[in-house]
C-alpha cells in the first residue's frame, strides 16, 4: 500500500515538472476601418503572450504600429504589403502587421516591460485622421 502511494506521488510530481509555466497567450481582435480601431485601449500583462489579430474592414490597407517597445514579435500571418512605405512613411518600428482591405493578419507578441505605448496605422494620412489607440502593459501578477 505504502508503495502504491509513494509511485502516485511520484508521478503527480513529474507531471507538475513537466507541465511547466507557461501561461496561454491573451487574443485580442482588433478590427481597422476608414479611420480607427474598433478598440482604442488594450491593456495586457508584462511576460505573458498576446495574439493580436487585424481584421481589416475598410476601404484601404491599414496596419498596426509600436514604434518603440521592448517586445519580442512574430508575424505568425501578414496580408499587408510595404507598398506604402515607399512613399516615405518610415519602417523603423519594433512592432508592425498590416492587412489588406478584407484580410486577416497576426501579430503574436510578449512585451517585457510595463508602460503604456501609443499605436496607429502608418499608411500616409491615416495617423493624422485619428486611426490612434494606446497598449497599457501591467506588471505581472
Amino acid at each position: 500500500m505504502l508503495r502504491k502511494i509513494f509511485i502516485v506521488i511520484a508521478v503527480a510530481l513529474l507531471l507538475t515538472a513537466c507541465s511547466g509555466t507557461s501561461k496561454p497567450a491573451t487574443e485580442i481582435t482588433l478590427e481597422a476601418t476608414d479611420f480607427a480601431y474598433s478598440i482604442p485601449s488594450i491593456t495586457v500583462t508584462a511576460g505573458e503572450p498576446v495574439v493580436l489579430t487585424i481584421n481589416n474592414a475598410g476601404q484601404l490597407e491599414h496596419d498596426f504600429v509600436i514604434e518603440k517597445i521592448d517586445a519580442k514579435a512574430i508575424a505568425v500571418k501578414d496580408s499587408g504589403s510595404d507598398e506604402h512605405h515607399a512613399h516615405g512613411a518610415e519602417m523603423n518600428y519594433d512592432l508592425h502587421i498590416s492587412a489588406q482591405v478584407g484580410e486577416t493578419s497576426v501579430l503574436q507578441f510578449t512585451v517585457s516591460e510595463p508602460g503604456t505605448y501609443n499605436f496607429f496605422c502608418s499608411v500616409a494620412g491615416h495617423k493624422e485622421a485619428g486611426m490612434t489607440g494606446e497598449l497599457i502593459v501591467v506588471a505581472e501578477n
